[in-house]
């Protein structure tokens, strides 16, 4: 996972990570599903990724 900023697609809590293998589940509902707001996914990055959800398994 690219280190960027996830909010959460249930509770829209943000998550801020440096570089991780997978995201965590969400702190404050529990969701392991993201959007990416930031970071080397993001829709503004020049070589984004082409999913825009990153689910956690």
């Amino acid at each position: 996972m690219s280190a960027g900023t996830y909010r959460c697609t249930q509770c829209g809590k943000d998550l801020t990570v440096s570089s991780t293998k997978h995201l965590p589940p969400c702190s404050a509902c529990g969701n392991g599903s993201y959007r990416t707001i930031t970071g080397g996914d993001s829709v503004d990055d020049p070589y984004p990724d082409k999913g825009q959800k990153t689910r956690h398994d």
